[in-house]
């Protein structure tokens, strides 16, 4: 209680706006977390150019990066229950071990592309969607994706089947069960640490996407990468509900619309760093706003596809259900397995 009451003072500080002339409605925006080159291309014109034209000149916002307030991703879920900003992104890996549930679309091998990825999420949103508002008093506005998270190694493999004994850094635990299956040994780490371990042979290889493995350098110290989807590192944005509710209709029903767009952009993002992001591992120059590398590209045989497949019932759903319990799977049997033909086990 005593941490809560911490940050919502801290941040209703930082927050604080000068008094204005003007009757506009101004709400507390704290989003960022999706990486700088969205935040600065999306998120910035919608919020400081778009929501004024939106709503007739009735609302504006002040939009902040969590970093900048000095607020980590594990603290935004009590930033929104207590109602310290009006709206706020809430990035997936920091919840699955408080609600397990909510990272259940997220989960290795269950989405290999754009496509499967939207049906996972559309099962899944009106329940997650009911949960937040019920538990924590949250309305869910949008779910954010990035591209794909892909496997790393700094020696040959032919397959993902291949990695048995390899130590992986691992960027959720919902991948740390998929590690195992495979044999490997999954390690969690920040990624800004992850060259420097691969490097010191603390590391053989690491799950993260192709565009970060680039920037960080990654790619310098790695020679194979498989592009098969492990996980899309999604984010929730939300708003506060009782702050949500209390907007006029003319300012609520014109943000929800646009907030909709701004997620199909931020899917469309996605896609295309996606894109260049495999592009420029193979020494692609054309297009490439990163240093392109010649990783050796892993295809995966149909053999390999079916075995990949296979563990996902066999190792990714249970050590979902263990961690998230009876109910979670009693959930899965009535959302997502009639559509998908695999069922959880009690």
């Amino acid at each position: 209680m005593a941490l809560r009451q911490s940050v919502a003072v801290a941040l209703s500080l930082a927050l604080a706006a000068p008094a204005v002339a003007d009757e506009r409605l101004r709400f507390d925006v704290i989003s960022g977390f999706l990486g700088p080159w969205q935040f600065r291309t999306l998120e910035q014109p919608f919020w400081l150019q778009e929501v004024p034209a939106l709503t007739g000149g009735r609302a504006a916002a002040a939009l902040r990066a969590g970093s900048s307030l000095g607020v980590t991703s594990e603290q935004m879920l009590t930033v929104m229950r207590n109602g310290v900003a009006t709206f706020g992104t809430l990035e997936l890996r920091a919840l699955t071990l408080i609600e397990p549930e909510w990272g259940v679309a997220d989960l290795p091998l269950l989405a290999n592309d754009e496509v499967s990825l939207h049906r996972a999420i559309d099962l899944w949103r009106p329940r997650i969607a009911a949960q937040m508002q019920e538990s924590y008093g949250i309305e869910l506005l949008a779910v954010f994706i990035r591209a794909p998270q892909v496997m790393f190694c700094n020696r040959p493999f032919a397959s993902l089947l291949d990695l048995a004994g390899r130590k992986v850094r691992v960027a959720s635990v919902n991948q740390s069960d998929l590690i195992v299956a495979l044999g490997a040994i999954p390690v969690v780490l920040e990624l800004e640490r992850v060259v420097n371990s691969i490097r010191a042979g603390a590391l053989d290889c690491a799950v993260t996407g192709a565009m970060p493995a680039s920037v960080t350098g990654l790619t310098r110290v790695t020679s194979h990468a498989s592009t098969v989807p492990l996980g899309w590192s999604m984010a929730f944005f939300t708003a506060n509900g009782a702050r949500w509710a209390a907007l006029p209709e003319a300012v609520r029903a014109p943000l929800r619309e646009g907030i909709q767009r701004m997620e199909g952009a931020m899917w469309r993002a996605a896609e295309a760093q996606r894109a260049e992001g495999e592009a420029c591992l193979t020494g692609q120059t054309v297009g490439c706003t990163v240093e392109p590398s010649r990783i050796q590209h892993v295809g995966e045989s149909a053999a390999g596809r079916a075995a990949l497949r296979a563990l996902f019932a066999s190792a990714v759903l249970p050590g979902w259900v263990r961690r998230c319990g009876a109910a979670c799977a009693e959930s899965w049997n009535a959302v997502a397995a009639p559509v998908l033909g695999v069922f959880a086990r009690r």
